[in-house]
């Protein structure tokens, strides 16, 4: 069986989040994400400001997928930490701010992709196979390219 794992992530989340854009209506941009940065040590906003919103969420799924435990809010200010600079003091490690984050999370709960749990936020059996079939399509896209990959769709 084709998972999430095998595929790269840099092919699987930009196909997820056009998914999610043109297939998930529960899953709207706020009117504030135009204007605002991914987080307090970014420069500059995203620049596909545009798409930047889903592409969170196919990234928040995909971890969800692979984290196969229950993952709260304070896990995935980690997972989009980055290093401040402060002129010339030393660089510190930052975490990400949760807002949009929990509103991406409290949206893919309404379109049924995630659960919510006592110790987290789990993926539902929709969003699990949501990602298998996307993972599978990419795999026969990749095992097209490469030839030696053939075998692992059998």
């Amino acid at each position: 069986m084709i998972t999430v794992q095998m595929v790269p992530a840099d092919i699987l989340i930009p196909k997820l989040a056009e998914y999610l854009k043109n297939n998930v209506k529960e899953l709207n941009p706020p009117n504030w994400v135009y204007f605002a940065k991914t987080a307090s040590f970014k420069e500059r906003v995203p620049d596909d400001i545009e798409n930047w919103w889903y592409i969170r969420a196919a990234s928040l799924l995909r971890h969800l997928y692979i984290y196969k435990e229950p993952i709260g809010l304070q896990k995935t200010r980690k997972l989009y930490s980055g290093s401040k600079r402060r002129g010339t003091k030393p660089p510190r490690s930052v975490k990400a701010p949760t807002h949009s984050i929990r509103t991406i999370l409290q949206q893919l709960e309404k379109a049924g992709l995630v659960t919510k749990t006592r110790r987290g936020r789990i993926l539902s059996p929709k969003g699990r196979s949501l990602l298998d079939k996307l993972a599978y399509e990419m795999f026969k896209e990749l095992a097209e390219k490469k030839q030696d990959l053939k075998k692992y769709l059998q």
